[in-house]
């Protein structure tokens, strides 16, 4: 039975390449046992975790030259460029700009490797105005843009019942530029 799979097939056709398939699925069982998710395998968690309804969720409002910009004026891939990029610099300026990764970074990696990851996979708060300005034109570039104003707000909001949205509080400015 065992002459018929894959892996017995390789081992005597390509030893080489048998230690290298080898060597892939103990990575892959030693990440799993990590709890470490890595593409192109997910845990099981990740899709099936149940999800709670939060009491109020976060909207993101844009606005460029003074023009509400509606969401669904972007292409899919656009629009989760555009605002995942606006939640996750929200979430680092609630932080102080202190990235999450840090912790993992820490708990990982120590010395000279550690010092260099930090430095290439980290936020900080120098990466402000160049994502402001990233940002824009990002956005300039899909819009042919005349005035250079970008101004991002949030704003809580939460749900009835019936699906219809109550606004929890006033919209928040999270940042105002002007692009020179």
């Amino acid at each position: 039975m065992l002459r018929k799979t894959f892996l017995h097939q390789v081992f005597h056709k390509d030893k080489p390449l048998f230690v290298l398939l080898i060597l892939f699925i103990l990575g892959q069982l030693f990440f799993t046992y990590k709890h470490v998710e890595n593409t192109p395998f997910f845990h099981f968690g990740m899709y099936s975790a149940l999800h709670h309804p939060h009491e109020t969720y976060t909207v993101y409002n844009i606005a460029v030259s003074e023009n509400p910009v509606r969401s669904l004026d972007f292409h899919d891939s656009q629009r989760e460029m555009v605002y995942n990029t606006i939640a996750t610099y929200d979430g680092l300026k609630q932080l102080g700009f202190r990235d999450s990764l840090d912790k993992v970074i820490s708990k990982r990696m120590s010395g000279q490797r550690a010092d260099y990851a930090r430095s290439v996979l980290l936020n900080n708060a120098s990466m402000d105005t160049p994502y402001q300005k990233w940002l824009f034109q990002y956005i300039a570039d899909m819009r042919m843009i005349k005035t250079p104003l970008l101004e991002v707000s949030k704003q809580l909001v939460s749900y009835k019942p019936d699906g219809s949205i109550i606004l929890n509080d006033t919209a928040q400015t999270l940042f105002k530029l002007r692009y020179e």
